[in-house]
This record gives structure tokens, C-alpha cells and sequence, in this order.
């Protein structure tokens, strides 16, 4: 038997168990000789990997079949060749189908990228997009998603390609609304996520939904009810969304569960001066709660206290009052640095979290 013949048994399923290395030990005092009394497997598979050289055609009348020890670190050493050769003719499969795929990925990539944008129906294919762009993300994530806490549904779904996207080591960074906060589903994801890199804030004010993947591709609502998407590949545009990912990110505060804390102090301040905005501005409840994603019945109960603490027996009083207290003039917020590029998911639009 070759030796290439002997690789090929070996690879083929001639591999040794442990008991037979014991086989081989105990045969070495008497060999070169005959394997009496030593398991048959034993001796068939230490012939195949080529720890044993077998001679003799045994039977009556014939020459005894007798055994001879083969050096381990050569058999080893024919065996790691073995694996190498079949390792090479691996790559040169895939170089080979790579090739072959070239063109293929030539008219994909000019297809995709030939109008800019493209607009995706329905939630399957958004989250189908969506979940594409993940994948090919290696840099940063950033994500805005307005609205309360998430559902156990959706953030279960958005787990798992969102953890393989950062232990890819890509960086995130995700904005929601304070009252995201209250949701045990939502906790529990933040802290999944903060525990592999990303970051994540929180703001008062109302924004856009908006997810964008390394600073190429961005994924914005194509209609109110989010049930189309537009993903957008023109750089121009995607820079300029990415600025106002930054400049909301400047504003935001740091995620932590409700409690008693300097950071949920400032987010009460913070939910309180919006709605003193938006009284001032005469917006209707409904319209209010819409902007800072939070129910109708808790902004009025925000508007309630206020009208206690300022002394109000109306609406219109509430807003006058506001405006000669100055309390707007002395929270006016700072503007966030100006930068073209400050260094730094959902049903629709929702596979990343």
C-alpha cells in the first residue's frame, strides 16, 4: 500500500481511538511479528493510518501475516500533509468560485447602487433590507427610534444580529425617547447590547426613525404608518442624516432604568420644559403626547402640576403665566458644536432594535 493510498483510507474513516494507541504500545515489544491476540479493529485501523506495515498473506499453506511498528512523527507527519493538501484545494475552490461569482456581484452592486435609493413595501422586505444591511455592517450603527418601549416581540428578533454585528466589532450608537425607559423589555435589551460596546441615550423630543450603517446606507420612513421604507445610498444625503443622528446624540442623556438618580432628575426637568414649550406654543394635548411619545393621560397630569405649581385656573392663564416666569429663557439648551462630521432597531424599521 502507498502511502497516498494509506492517507486516503486513513482520512476515509481509518481514524484511531484511544484504546488502539494502547494496541500499538503493548504490540511495539514484539514487532516486527504477528498481532496475536490484539483486537482485529484495533489492528485493521492502526494498518490504515499507517502505524503498522502489514506483510504475509496468511492462511494455510501461505506466509504468516506478521506486523512491523511505523514511526509515529512520520505518520503524523503524513497525516498533517494530507489535511494541508486538502486545505489548499479548498481555497482553491473558493478563489475559483469567487471568480466565477465576480460578475454577478459587478451587476448587483451597479443594480443597487444605480438610482441612489430604493424603496421597500411592506415589513418582510423592509426587514429582509434591513437585516442585508446588518450584515455587511463593520464600522457603526447609528439608530433613532422614537416612541415608547419596545415590544418583547420585536426586540427578540433584533437580538441576535445586532450582537453579531458587534462582536464584528462595529460601534452603536441608538436614541429613544425617555419613557423607553419604563419598559422591562427594553432594559433588558439595552443592557444586552451595553454589555458588548453599544451605546445608548435618550431624549426628550420627538424625532425620526431613522437607521444608518456605517455612514453608507440609511434606512428612513417612506410613509406615516412606517409600512415603507426608503433606503438610501446617496452619500450627500446619508452624511447629512448622519449629522442630525449627532446633534440629537449630543442632546440625549444617557439610558438608565427609572429611579432616583441624578440622570431621571434631569430627564423629568427635561420632559417638564418640553411640554411648558408646547403649552406656550398652544399645541392640543393629543399633539403634545404625540411629539414626546408619551400617553394623553400622563401629559395631562404633567400639565396639572404645572398649573398647581404656577398657581393657573386655565389653559390660556397656564401659558401666559409660562411665558412671564422666564422659565424657558433660563433652560435655552446649548448648540451642539458645528461639524460636518462629529467624530463620534422596530416592525418596520425595526429588525435592529
Amino acid at each position: 500500500m502507498t502511502e497516498r493510498g494509506e492517507l486516503r483510507v486513513a482520512r476515509g474513516g481509518g481514524l484511531l481511538e484511544p484504546e488502539d494507541v494502547e494496541v500499538y504500545v503493548s504490540l511495539l515489544p514484539r514487532l516486527p511479528g504477528p498481532a496475536d491476540g490484539a483486537p482485529p479493529e484495533a489492528v485493521r485501523r492502526l494498518v490504515a493510518i499507517g502505524l503498522l506495515h502489514e506483510s504475509g498473506e496468511g492462511g494455510e499453506g501461505r506466509h504468516p501475516v506478521t506486523y512491523a511498528a511505523v514511526n509515529p512523527a512520520r505518520v503524523g507527519g503524513l497525516l498533517a500533509k494530507g489535511v494541508l493538501d486538502e486545505a489548499q484545494e479548498m481555497i482553491g475552490r473558493l478563489l475559483r468560485d469567487q471568480e466565477t461569482l465576480a460578475p454577478a456581484v459587478d451587476a448587483y452592486l451597479r443594480q443597487r447602487d444605480s438610482g441612489g435609493y430604493k424603496v421597500h413595501s411592506g415589513l418582510p422586505h423592509i426587514n429582509a433590507a434591513i437585516e442585508i444591511a446588518t450584515r455587511e455592517c463593520h464600522e457603526e450603527i447609528l439608530t433613532s427610534q422614537p416612541g415608547g418601549p419596545r415590544s418583547a416581540e420585536v426586540l427578540a428578533t433584533a437580538l441576535p444580529p445586532t450582537l453579531d454585528m458587534l462582536r464584528r466589532g462595529a460601534r452603536m450608537k441608538t436614541i429613544y425617547q425617555h419613557n423607553a425607559r419604563s419598559g422591562p423589555a427594553t432594559q433588558a435589551y439595552v443592557r444586552a447590547i451595553e454589555e458588548h460596546g453599544a451605546e445608548v441615550r435618550t431624549l426628550d423630543e420627538n424625532f425620526d426613525r431613522l437607521i444608518i450603517f456605517d455612514r453608507k446606507v440609511a434606512f428612513i420612513p417612506g410613509t406615516e404608518d412606517r409600512s415603507v421604507a426608503v433606503e438610501v445610498r446617496i452619500p450627500a444625503v446619508v452624511s447629512f442624516l448622519a449629522v442630525v443622528f449627532e446633534r440629537s446624540w449630543l442632546r440625549a442623556v444617557p439610558f438608565t432604568p427609572p429611579g432616583r438618580d441624578r440622570a431621571t432628575a434631569r430627564i423629568t426637568d427635561e420632559m417638564e420644559l418640553a411640554i411648558l414649550r408646547h403649552v406656550v406654543a398652544g399645541d392640543k394635548d393629543a399633539v403634545t403626547a404625540q411629539q414626546l411619545g408619551i400617553s394623553i393621560r400622563r401629559c395631562q397630569a404633567y400639565i396639572a402640576r404645572l398649573s398647581d405649581r404656577l398657581g393657573s385656573r386655565s389653559r390660556a392663564q397656564l401659558g401666559y403665566l409660562i411665558a412671564k416666569s422666564g422659565l424657558l429663557e433660563a433652560h435655552v439648551p446649548d448648540e451642539p458644536p458645528d461639524s460636518e462630521h462629529t467624530s463620534v432597531h422596530a416592525a418596520s424599521l425595526s429588525t435592529v432594535g
